[in-house]
């Protein structure tokens, strides 16, 4: 019988659609794409928190000013605000700690939808440690576990240090069964089938209903001649996973190769059934290779992923520094416990009654510390709600005094606020109360500043592809930073004198 070889089933990637097919490349993407969505999540919550800085320290200027009985010089009092909210910087908090003490001091200002932006942001800090944790395993993943060895030697790319390193990986964890499988794999293509067997049967041991483990096993026994013990390998394989078109194509090229012709037509015409154009491309590589082949498999994606988050020593300090960078101050492993204090010193500061903060009516721009909330949840001083609630008969001479204001206020507003988005894009819809459309305008400026100052790329491919769009991301960043101060300036967060 020929001598049995292995094609792997994979071509060297010469288009973008092959090339999203390639892991590492793949694990790239996925991991800037990661680290994208969460730098720009942390700069938005910063950018919120500065917002609202800018929109209460008047408030809070003005309680401390009446607090101390206008005892303290204007200057003396801004110094005394800014080292409250600077009170993080003291103790070498991350950047996420300014941002939590703000949402504490600035509690009792904030209206109904701010608070709640507090708590998706407080929730952020509870997943924190498990958010590190998989930002960690896309930057380590090719220095832990064997995994840039493992798919270097299975995509037939490796050195024969890469072989040593993952042999001498087997021997210290004998628990973990893809490195023996990789391993011989290897072993079958340089001609050592009874070590591959012998490799096989341990991680079988290991994980007794891997498919892909029969698969190579058969492989291994069919170089050997040993047939009979190939085919139960092989149809251990396809009872445990029928839909495989490898496993079929290989008990018939086995079949083929012993002369059952029969049963090797059965077998081909089976996988055929399954997917005949991948039939096709098998039977054209063995014609190439003008020899009986096997077709061996690579780790499946989601394999390939889960060994990249398998917690390591290297995964580990990688996702405490990143914590440490953006929180600090306390242990990873302690993310949840702060974030349920932060819950309950909110739930508190929620039992101050409303009267000890300076409220600013939204409809006048008087501040009082008295008041209502109008239908929206938003802060209305008691002679706007006691308008808002009258007949228009019962309104009398009040009505043109108070309409005036509102009118004056709601044309500085308009101004005020104009400059403020065009500062920075949301700031004003935050001081205009348009909460939505300001956190929206500050999550697109955040995600273009992001994409300007990194081109969107964090991680790099551990194997080079040649692919890269930093440029173009640079560039779309631009653009959107354009288009966002251009939305500004044509959409301010209120019309003029509306």
């Amino acid at each position: 019988m020929p001598t049995a070889a292995i094609l792997n089933d994979i071509q060297s990637f010469s288009s973008l659609r092959e090339l999203f097919g390639y892991w590492p490349f793949v694990a790239a993407l996925l991991g800037n794409g990661y680290f994208f969505v969460t730098i720009t999540t942390v700069l938005t919550f910063f950018l919120i928190g500065v917002c609202l800085l800018a929109k209460y320290m008047p408030h809070i200027l003005n309680d401390l000013s009446i607090g101390t009985n206008n005892d303290l010089p204007p200057f003396g009092l801004r110094l005394w605000v800014a080292l409250i909210f600077a009170v993080p910087v003291f103790f070498d908090a991350g950047i996420l700690w300014f941002v939590l003490w703000w949402f504490i001091v600035l509690w009792g200002y904030l209206n109904v939808m701010e608070r709640r932006i507090a708590f998706v942001f407080i929730s952020m800090i509870f997943m924190s440690s498990w958010i590190s944790h998989v930002g960690a395993g896309f930057m380590t993943y090719s220095q832990t576990g064997m995994n840039r060895e493992m798919f270097s030697l299975d995509h037939a790319v490796g050195t024969p240090g890469d072989s040593i390193a993952l042999a001498s990986w087997i021997k210290g964890n004998t628990a973990d069964a893809e490195p023996m499988n990789i391993q011989a794999v290897t072993e079958i293509k340089k001609g050592n089938r009874q070590t591959a067997v012998n490799l096989l049967s341990r991680a079988l041991d290991l994980e007794p209903n891997n498919n892909r483990y029969y698969n190579h096993l058969g492989i291994a026994l069919a170089g050997m001649n040993r047939d009979n013990e190939a085919v139960k390998a092989f149809q251990n394989a396809i009872t445990l996973d029928p839909d495989n078109v490898v496993y079929h194509y290989n008990l018939s090229r086995l079949h083929q190769a012993t002369y059952s012709l029969y049963e090797a037509e059965q077998s081909i015409q089976k996988a055929s059934e399954i997917d005949p154009a991948r039939v096709r491309v098998f039977l054209d590589q063995e014609e190439s290779a003008r020899d009986y082949s096997y077709i061996s498999e690579h780790i499946p994606v989601m394999r390939q992923l889960a060994r990249q988050m398998k917690p390591s020593v290297e995964l580990t300090v990688v996702a405490d520094a990143m914590w440490n960078s953006a929180l600090g101050l306390f242990q990873r492993d302690k993310a949840v416990y702060i974030s349920l204090v932060a819950f309950l010193v909110l739930f508190l500061l929620g039992h101050i009654p409303e009267e000890k903060f300076t409220k600013r009516c939204n409809r006048c721009g008087n501040l009082y510390y008295a008041g209502k909330t109008s239908e929206s949840g938003y802060p209305m001083c008691l002679q706007c709600h006691w308008l808002e609630t009258k007949a228009k008969k019962q309104r009398n001479s009040i009505l043109t005094g108070k309409a005036e204001e509102i009118k004056q206020y709601r044309i500085r507003n308009a101004a005020r606020t104009q400059k403020l988005e065009l500062v920075l894009p949301g700031l004003g819809s935050i001081a205009a109360n348009k909460v939505f459309k300001g956190i929206f305008r500050l999550a697109v400026f955040s995600a273009g500043l992001v994409l300007v100052v990194t081109g969107g790329r964090v991680l790099s491919s551990f194997i080079p592809t040649g692919f890269d769009i930093t440029g173009f991301m640079r560039i779309t960043g631009i653009i959107a930073l354009g288009l966002l101060y251009f939305r500004s300036y044509k959409s301010p967060p209120l019309k003029y004198g509306g």
